[in-house]
């Protein structure tokens, strides 16, 4: 069923664009880096619950257990927000701009990757300090870990290729030669499915297995430039310039495009494990504007009107 917007959209008092969105499901938390904070939003009323002054955030990751939320900044700091205390209780010295955070439950590690990056930068997320870098043949561009395998897959930025990295060894175990796609910024995993996305901006959509067979690529809209995935529904939500698209993915069968609407200007979506609904946060080019909007693929249905009784 195609997703569709369920309410109008809610202004918010926050600056764009924005770098980075995630959602804390089960504290119905929203997190959104703005041009210089980190805003916390209510997942079911998309109102504004509380702003964190950070230089440049750029990345964000949620630690599940505790709720706090880590983010990677442009200025090559890693700070570690308390969104009761609406505070930030750690900060850290990454050693360079960090495009994108990854937290690992299993492990307590943080992985982090940047332009200037030529391995995978780890840390301790309980000490709050940097451990052993993994040693990478290119720049990292995307991170998506295996809950199954306990691996990561790396996709590089200056290279169409994926590395399989084996964090207990901190060493890149194999990869594989990726087509059609170069520094795509874009790549998820839906591990039940052992589905390796990977989008490009030049309009492809290309489905890898765990050894790095092609097994599906469709047409999607040129410029995507983020997409986050529902690993319960199998479903991405996919931004571009100008465009929000919905791919429902599939076992053993090429995905499908179930949906698609235009966007006013950079947007970023985040899709909710908990109602399975997408959270769009746009604003307008300027970055002024903000707001957030809801989409479901189920929408609900209104009450009949007392004349249809």
């Amino acid at each position: 069923m195609p997703f569709a917007p369920i309410d109008v959209p809610v202004p918010l008092p926050v600056a764009g664009p924005f770098a980075a969105l995630c959602v804390d499901a089960p504290r119905r938390r929203v997190f959104a880096a703005g041009a210089r904070s980190v805003a916390v939003i209510d997942a079911d009323t998309g109102k504004l619950l509380a702003t964190i002054r950070i230089a440049a955030p750029i990345s964000l990751a949620v630690e599940p257990l505790g709720g706090h939320v880590f983010a990677g900044g442009a200025d090559g700091r890693i700070s570690e927000i308390d969104p009761d205390r609406k505070a930030v209780v750690r900060s850290l010295d990454a050693g360079g701009e960090v495009d994108v955070l990854l937290y690992d439950s299993t492990s307590g590690r943080l992985y982090a990757d940047g332009a200037a990056r030529t391995a995978l930068a780890t840390f301790d997320a309980r000490a709050f300090a940097a451990g052993a870098a993994v040693p990478l043949a290119g720049v990292p561009a995307a991170l998506a870990p295996d809950p199954v395998t306990r691996e990561l897959y790396v996709e590089f930025a200056d290279r169409p290729q994926i590395a399989i990295v084996d964090p207990a060894r901190a060493a890149a175990r194999t990869g594989f030669p990726i087509s059609g796609v170069l520094g795509s910024d874009v790549m998820r995993f839906d591990d039940a499915l052992g589905q390796i996305v990977v989008a490009g901006r030049n309009g492809v959509l290309d489905i890898y297995d765990r050894a790095g067979t092609r097994r599906a690529r469709v047409a999607v809209p040129a410029g995507i430039a983020a997409c986050d995935l529902d690993p319960g529904d199998h479903v991405l939500a996919c931004t571009g310039p100008a465009e929000l698209t919905f791919v429902q993915l599939q076992r053993e069968a090429a995905p499908q495009i179930i949906g698609s609407t235009a966007l006013p200007g950079p947007a970023l979506a985040a899709l909710d494990a908990k109602t399975h609904d997408a959270l769009v946060l746009s604003s307008n080019p300027d970055g002024s504007g903000a707001a957030v909007e809801r989409f479901s693929a189920s929408p609900p249905v209104p009450s009949p009107s007392p004349s249809a009784r």
